[in-house]
């Protein structure tokens, strides 16, 4: 009698302690992602607006080592360096897929408008608008920069101006990607980092391609479409 007690109680403590696990599973997968939500507001905030923001994780415990299925970040204007946009990318290296849609965003010397970047495991798309007032900005002082007639998608040919690259005269210059960077380049001269312009670049993300595609009704604006590996 008192082994079937025993027994009895036995099968109470553990359905006990499994609806506990239960319920403590149930608080974390509600409760860890609205955290790490709130984490990634915290961090793309310091930047700019953040509109909303969502991360998704299931088991949501995998948030605890830095893992996730899905992040979506929306904002307003925002504005970094070069390397506090590295860290931003790199610290999303653990989530498998992140959509970051922003009105702008200057990473100096770059600006880019209405962009989209979708991360899906190492490979990066980025889709952005990008006017020759943004590429001017994005020069040397000194330097005057024109573009040339664009009917296609392809890179970008500009008219450089100035004291660049040790000349005084005029060179056609390519916008394109290059040894994992955005660079301006000049046209049939090639000397490596001597002739060439770094636009962007990132210790972690190697630039594939980059092509322009002239904007319908919009001067001197073009659809850049970026695609890049993260190391």
């Amino acid at each position: 009698m008192a082994a079937r007690r025993g027994r009895g109680r036995g099968v109470r403590v553990a359905l006990w302690a499994t609806a506990i696990v239960v319920v403590l599973l149930v608080v974390a997968q509600l409760l860890l992602p609205r955290l790490a939500a709130h984490t990634v507001r915290q961090r793309v905030g310091r930047y700019g607006p953040v509109l909303s923001a969502h991360v998704s994780a299931f088991p949501a415990f995998e948030l605890l080592w830095g893992h996730a299925q899905s992040a979506s970040v929306h904002t307003g204007p925002l504005r970094m360096t070069s390397s506090q946009a590295s860290e931003l990318l790199w610290s999303a290296r653990g989530i498998d897929s992140v959509d970051l849609s922003a009105s702008s965003l200057l990473v100096e010397p770059l600006r880019l408008e209405q962009l989209n970047m979708r991360k899906r495991q190492h490979e990066v798309h980025l889709l952005a608008t990008i006017t020759l007032a943004d590429l001017r900005a994005a020069m040397p002082a000194g330097v005057k920069l024109q573009a040339l007639n664009s009917t296609g998608e392809g890179p970008l040919e500009v008219t450089v101006g100035g004291e660049l690259f040790g000349l005084s005269a005029s060179v056609v210059a390519v916008v394109q990607a290059a040894e994992g960077k955005l660079v301006a380049a000049p046209r049939g001269l090639s000397l490596g980092g001597l002739t060439q312009i770094t636009l962007f670049s990132d210790p972690h993300l190697h630039v594939e391609s980059a092509t322009f595609t002239p904007l319908p009704g919009a001067a001197q604006s073009w659809r850049l479409n970026l695609r890049a590996t993260q190391a």
